[in-house]
């Protein structure tokens, strides 16, 4: 694989742009026969060179691969902490609002607790009244 991704730089860079499209049927054979030797030669004299590009390319790979899943939990994360700030919120305004009413129902109560006290306490000073005179 590292020998055809090294003749198909070799050949991109030298006739990139258009270059290869335009020229005649194996005309560039000629003038790129002989690196294309090159490069069988140098594959053939460092293989040890070519598994460890390969061995490299294939640790970007997976390290790539990680990242990628690496991104998508965070943004996950990120979309479920966003949940978690509006159930939050959601949650703050129900207990303010449940203070407010349990303040209300407390002060609804006590006053009609006071008045039962009132009514008895008035009946009671009339009955005294009464007796009494």
């Amino acid at each position: 694989m590292a020998f055809l991704e090294r003749i198909k730089e070799d050949f991109t860079k030298r006739y990139g742009g258009g270059k290869a499209a335009a020229a005649p049927a194996n005309s560039l054979s000629k003038e790129f026969g002989p690196k294309l030797k090159e490069h069988m030669q140098y594959c053939i004299d460092h293989p040890e060179e070519i598994s460890k590009i390969a061995k490299v390319k294939a640790q970007v790979s997976e390290v790539k691969g990680v990242m990628m899943e690496n991104i998508e939990k965070v943004l996950d994360r990120g979309e479920r902490i966003e949940l978690l700030v509006d159930r939050t919120e959601n949650l703050r305004s129900q207990a303010q609002d449940f203070r407010q009413q349990g303040t209300q129902m407390r002060r609804k109560m006590w006053l009609q607790n006071m008045k039962v006290k009132l009514i008895v306490l008035g009946i009671l000073v009339a009955l005294i009244l009464i007796i009494v005179l």
